[in-house]
């Protein structure tokens, strides 16, 4: 089958294609047909030769082994063939699931079965989505978890709050945007490009600012009459997340949820965290296995279902072209997800 691998760690041009062997299952588990990919940031950590946590070149690669390497990230599967063990799942189900051996970026992969929950419509599995959407759109509907989880659970944004919504334009921001308004709240985008200004506005943004070139405290102040948000949403750290604080309301929280910037570090001025009473709130780890609990599933799902939410792809690319792929997210000029497909 093909694969896409890397011996070294650098720019998007280190990944290349190449045939491997198809992976077998062992009796516990299930062969996939890999159908799409997200493209996400942690795999560009990675392959720079950062930790995939905080994609900090001070710290160690972990649980990578030795190259070649196959990056990995959620992809929408197809079973095809179960391991002799394995009860209650049949050749042909589709789920999201992350976690593949030998990696995502191949055409087929071996994952546990027990990994694999569909569920009910009525209750949701963590590896379901919903049925409306095609594979495509799929691997980009998986981070609406970590929107959902991510402002309700962690910051507990309420209706009539303001949130700022930084990496607006993001495969996971264009999900947070509708989320937060479905929550009632006030959303704040901000954007890297004015390219990107028309179509944050159209997911439901009330306001958009190009964070580029605009002097931010001065536009979130002037929108929210001086108060300042209620809840900082920040995938991207680094100056973002040093500068959040001063955007920030009376009793506001700060929901870090990762380094985008590909810094891995920040500095912070605590005082106004005394003096406003900020909250900062980390996001992750186990979170991320709590943000596809049942009910949230079943809203995501019912939001979908109603038209009420939609993820984004911004484009999609052949796995072959999988450095393309990788060079066009960094670049940061996509709005939504960059969705690989074998």
């Amino acid at each position: 089958m093909r694969a896409i691998i890397y011996e070294r760690t650098g720019s998007p041009e280190v990944l290349c294609a190449t045939d491997i062997s198809t992976p077998i299952p062992t009796p516990d588990e299930v062969l996939v047909q890999v159908l799409a990919i997200a493209v996400d940031y942690v795999q560009l950590h990675l392959r720079r030769g950062g930790s995939g946590r905080v994609g900090s070149h001070s710290e160690p690669v972990y649980g990578m082994g030795h190259p070649p390497w196959i990056p990995g990230g959620t992809a929408c599967v197809e079973v095809v063939e179960v391991g002799k063990n394995v009860r209650g799942i049949s050749t042909g189900e589709r789920h999201l699931i992350g976690g593949l051996r030998p990696g995502s970026y191949v055409e087929f992969g071996v994952v546990p079965a027990p990994s694999l929950v569909n569920g009910t419509p009525d209750t949701p599995g963590p590896t379901a989505y919903p049925e409306s959407l095609s594979p495509v759109e799929a691997a980009a509907f998986n981070y609406a978890p970590v929107a959902y989880h991510t402002l309700r659970i962690a910051a507990g944004l309420q209706p009539d709050e303001t949130v700022l919504i930084h990496a607006a334009a993001g495969g996971t921001g264009v999900l947070a945007i509708q989320l937060a308004k479905q929550l009632g709240a006030t959303v704040i985008g901000v954007v890297s490009n004015n390219s990107k200004i028309d179509a944050v506005r159209a997911l439901g943004a009330d306001h958009v600012i190009n964070g580029q070139v605009a002097n931010l405290s001065a536009e979130v102040a002037q929108f929210t009459n001086g108060s300042g948000v209620d809840v900082v949403w920040d995938p991207v750290g680094g100056d973002i997340f040093t500068t959040s604080p001063e955007l920030m309301a009376e009793g506001g929280r700060l929901v870090s949820l990762g380094s985008n910037s590909f810094t891995g570090s920040a500095q912070v001025d605590f005082f106004p965290f005394w003096t406003k009473n900020i909250r900062l709130i980390g996001w992750g780890g186990r979170s991320n296995t709590e943000a596809h609990a049942k009910n949230i599933m079943r809203t995501l799902h019912k939001l979908v279902a109603e038209g009420k939410l939609a993820p984004v792809v911004s484009k999609t690319y052949g796995l072959e072209n999988a450095a393309v792929a990788h060079a066009a997210v960094e670049s940061r000029n996509p709005i939504g997800k960059v969705v690989l497909v074998p």
